[in-house]
């Protein structure tokens, strides 16, 4: 059994746009929150309901030559994607090489007989994603500018380019069997389908409806490596588990690939089980062992591809017949759907208020359910022979080489990272900067975590609160946000997850951290909210700051959540200054600011506002320093730059003498 090698390259670039289309589809086309998320959704349905056309089309072009045609318009726009400076541009090519991407997928699905080598390539694409993805430490390629980048790219682009033209040709198969009495002519050209050979009864339809739920359950848990590091905090080795585990999951030899089907749906839905609702950052189960939730990750890799292998193997009457070509390829196209879909129930969930944990046990539960041969096989051990050689490894011993390799890879060459700049916080006083990052993008929708990272080095603080920090979601692209901006300022970083263990603040210092305390604050905005109070030894002085974005009801109708965090500040102000920082969503002349005005803050801002903290003419001033008496301040700072929707800003606090 053969790996088709160019689904293999094809799901890697597919990758590639789909982490630059969800985040402008955020950014650019929602503007981070202002277009309702309903209008999102049905933006990003219609491109891929647009793939089903592909299935008509068929009967007039082969499906070979729509593969073909598809596949170079996908190639053209994630290389055209590499030249845009973001904006428009950069989310219509996104949308536009979304398309073609899906349209490539669904007539490589009409043109496969044989769903196992397909099926193979799809497993092989998504280890292959998660090996680069990781060792570019989430920061894909098309968010690099330079030479390397744009070589990198072309060796990719070309290698798919090479087998997508190879593909036309079809590999050496036995003679074609009798079609059974009765049937017809197929729905597409001789020679696209295979349809009459013997390897039709594998796998067909329900093979590619898995796609997109497989595609999902990789981007959210299994083949996350963001998503593993910000577990543990341990930002080398688990990364490259994840990406070994990734390779590891091609070897048939793994027992969940020689079991029966029943066993890796079972493991493959308890891990996602686990990722779903075992959070001990906050508001779930305490006391679970991040390594576990790490075990869970690497162990739903595995049963991913093993039920995806089942699947390919399992007979399938419906792969038979002269509809079989389009069957194959309304199945791709409505797995892509399913797959935005659940992206959509799951994210948007943040913003219409409704629990969204149920979305990858429900992927899981349909992956396993299909995995499943059919109920007359249901007692029955799929054949090994079936499964044999199914994802291409000829030994154990090369899969468990590829996936040492895969590992060292990613521990060894994170590409992102480089020399950190030497530089020192302010001389004198206690400098305090706060920046909402837009989960690392720009105002260009380009991904600038490196930028801002920069701009808070020119302001030189001692401690730095970030706001709207993710660290590994997928509609985000995959990436961790607060280690990356860290490890460009060498700085160390307290996480403080709201909407859930992964999207948050975080405060940044390399001052001594005394003490840690988390507070979630009342629901009052879609992605939650959270103060984190952090007690920092400044100069021999004791000094809590507490970060803080404040999600509040529309035209602040309801006080509850900042009367919550006025009393935080009342409390810990007993013993100690307390600063108060972040993106506050308060104007000076709103009733809520009077309320943390009442729990004894100053304003140190005051003698220099207006004090807009907007990229451009916007007057808003919404991101806050506050602090407790006994502080003046003193080089306030709120450059207008564009590598978020906020500007960062910074304050230096000097003590009342």
């Amino acid at each position: 059994m053969r790996i088709r090698l160019d689904v293999t390259l094809g799901v890697v670039v597919l990758a590639d746009v789909l982490r630059v289309f969800l985040p402008s589809l955020i950014t650019l086309f929602g503007r981070a929150g202002s277009t309702p998320a309903e209008l999102m959704g049905l933006y990003a349905l219609g491109w891929f309901a647009a793939a089903f056309l592909t299935v008509p089309l068929a009967r007039l072009v082969p499906a070979p030559r729509i593969a073909l045609g598809a596949g170079i318009l996908l190639l053209s726009a994630r290389a055209a994607l590499q030249l845009t400076g973001g904006g428009s541009p950069q989310l219509y090519l996104a949308s536009a090489g979304l398309l073609a991407g899906l349209a490539w997928l669904v007539a490589t699905a009409m043109a496969a007989g044989d769903a196992r080598p397909a099926m193979a390539g799809v497993a092989a694409g998504l280890a292959a994603s998660t090996v680069i993805h990781a060792t570019l430490d989430g920061v894909d390629l098309m968010w690099r500018a330079g030479p390397v980048p744009w070589l990198l790219l072309a060796i990719e682009l070309a290698l798919f380019a090479v087998f997508l033209a190879r593909s036309r040709t079809p590999a050496p198969a036995p003679a074609p069997a009798p079609a059974p009495a009765g049937e017809g002519s197929p729905a597409v050209s001789p020679g696209a389908a295979d349809v009459g050979r013997p390897e039709e009864t594998a796998g067909g339809p329900r093979a590619w409806l898995l796609v997109g739920p497989a595609l999902l359950l990789w981007g959210l848990y299994t083949g996350n490596g963001a998503y593993a590091q910000s577990t543990v905090d341990a930002p080398g080795w688990v990364a490259a588990v994840v990406a070994g585990f990734a390779v590891l999951s091609l070897l048939p030899a793994v027992p969940p690939w020689r079991w029966h089907p029943l066993v890796p749906g079972a493991v493959l839905v308890a891990s996602a089980a686990a990722f779903a609702l075992l959070h001990p950052a906050i508001g779930g189960i305490h006391g679970v062992s991040p390594q576990a939730l790490i075990a869970a990750q690497a162990l739903g890799q595995l049963s991913l591809v093993a039920c995806l292998a089942h699947t390919a193997a399992s007979p399938s009457p419906a792969s038979r017949g002269p509809g079989a070509p389009a069957r194959r390829g309304l199945a791709a196209a409505g797995g892509m759907l399913l797959f935005v879909v659940l992206v959509f129930a799951y994210y948007a969930a943040y913003d219409l208020y409704l629990p969204n944990d149920w979305v990858p046990i429900a992927a899981a539960l349909l992956v396993a359910a299909l995995s499943l041969p059919g109920a007359s096989r249901l007692a029955g051990r799929v054949g090994s022979s079936r499964l044999a050689g199914g994802a291409g490894w000829r030994t154990p011993a090369a899969a468990v080489a590829a996936a040492a390799a895969s590992a060292a890879l990613v521990a060894s060459a994170p590409l992102w990272r480089g020399p950190v700049p030497a530089w020192e916080p302010a001389g004198e006083g206690l400098r305090v900067a706060a920046y909402n990052i837009r989960m690392g993008y720009g105002e260009s929708g380009r991904l600038s975590l490196d930028r801002q990272a920069d701009a808070l080095r020119e302001l030189r603080p001692h401690v730095v609160v970030l706001s709207e920090a993710d660290r590994g979601w997928l509609l985000n692209g995959g990436h961790d946000d607060v280690r990356l901006i860290a490890e460009r300022l060498g700085m160390r970083f307290v996480w403080a997850p709201a909407a859930d263990e992964v999207w948050g603040d975080a405060v940044l210092t390399n001052l001594p951290v005394t003490s840690v305390r988390n507070h979630v604050l009342v629901r009052g905005g879609p992605t939650g909210a959270q103060a984190l109070e952090v007690g920092l030894r400044w100069r021999g002085r004791d000094v809590t700051l507490i970060g803080t974005h404040l999600q509040p009801p529309p035209g602040w109708r309801e006080l509850d959540q900042v009367e919550q965090l006025a009393g935080i500040v009342r409390e810990a102000a007993k013993d100690r200054p307390v600063v108060l920082a972040g993106d506050l969503n308060i104007e000076p002349a709103d009733p809520a600011w009077k309320v943390l005005l009442d729990s004894g803050l100053t304003d140190p801002i005051a003698p220099v506002r207006p004090f807009r903290t907007i990229p451009g003419g916007s007057p808003e001033q919404i991101d806050h320093v506050l602090v407790t008496p006994g502080f003046t301040g003193r080089d306030h700072a709120n450059p207008d730059v564009d590598h978020s929707d906020h500007r960062p800003i910074a304050i230096t606090l000097v003590p009342v003498k």
